[in-house]
């Protein structure tokens, strides 16, 4: 399977999951008038916003895994394209599905007016407020908000996919054989025995540096050994290459 069609699998993958998401999002506040992606923090971080971006893009993900494609950075660019736009779909759905006294609202208005009126009409909730105020036109910085939090969510997909291990060679993510923890008296003693794994992984001895952390290290916790190391193996089917994520104390 070529670059491109993975490519292309997985961005219909992220369109499909973000398409599902905005859905969900829009019934969800007209059903139930609770608007869970406009959450936010102390007015400034858009925690609902981010959390329904990384829904919205988990999509990504899923695809990326079943076509084993490792997305680059044309793909970061697509996913953040995507993920920001997630806010237009929102309110050109909720622009779509409103109604007022019986009629649909887009019989009336033009979404561009209709999202201008409902940014510049957005209520936000203080904490020692029970009544909500409206932004005015600082809903438009409320919307940037908004648009940043869903695309913060498709980043950390994107984060998430590019920390995975994966064979260059054969084009597939490594399956997950194991891992190796050892214990040790003092933090100095980790700090030796990572630094020593870490040269000879750099050198391709990846066998040698799992003996050497298996040697230095304690195999048993007790009362003496109070920190540890910890080395992940993953492992490519295709052609058995090994890759131990670097020791976490």
């Amino acid at each position: 399977m070529g670059k491109i069609i993975k490519g292309l699998i997985v961005t219909l993958c992220g369109v499909a999951t973000t398409i599902l998401t905005a859905a969900g999002l829009v019934y969800l506040e007209l059903r139930y008038d609770f608007a869970f992606y406009g959450l936010v923090y102390a007015f400034v971080f858009p925690f609902g916003a981010m959390l329904s971006g990384l829904v919205a893009a988990s999509g990504y993900y899923l695809g990326a895994r079943l076509a084993n494609y490792r997305p680059g950075r044309g793909m970061l660019l697509v996913m953040l394209a995507v993920s920001g736009a997630n806010f237009f779909l929102i309110y050109w759905l909720k622009f779509i599905y409103t109604t007022v006294d019986g009629s649909y609202v887009h019989d009336s208005i033009s979404f561009p007016a209709y999202l201008a009126y409902s940014l510049t009409h957005t209520s936000i909730k203080g904490q020692y407020s029970a009544e909500g105020f409206e932004l005015g036109l600082a809903g438009y910085l409320y919307a940037a908000a908004l648009i940043v939090g869903f695309a913060i969510g498709g980043w950390i997909v994107y984060g998430i996919l590019r920390a995975a291990a994966y064979c260059e060679n054969c084009r597939l993510f490594m399956d997950k054989m194991g891992s190796q923890t050892r214990y040790f008296r003092t933090l100095e003693e980790v700090s030796s025995c990572n630094t020593t794994f870490k040269s000879e992984v750099a050198e391709g001895r990846f066998r040698q540096a799992m003996q050497l952390h298996a040697r230095d290290g304690a195999a048993l916790l007790d009362e003496a050994k109070g920190y540890s190391s910890v080395v992940k193996v993953r492992q490519c089917k295709e052609c058995g290459r090994h890759r131990g994520r670097s020791p976490s104390a």
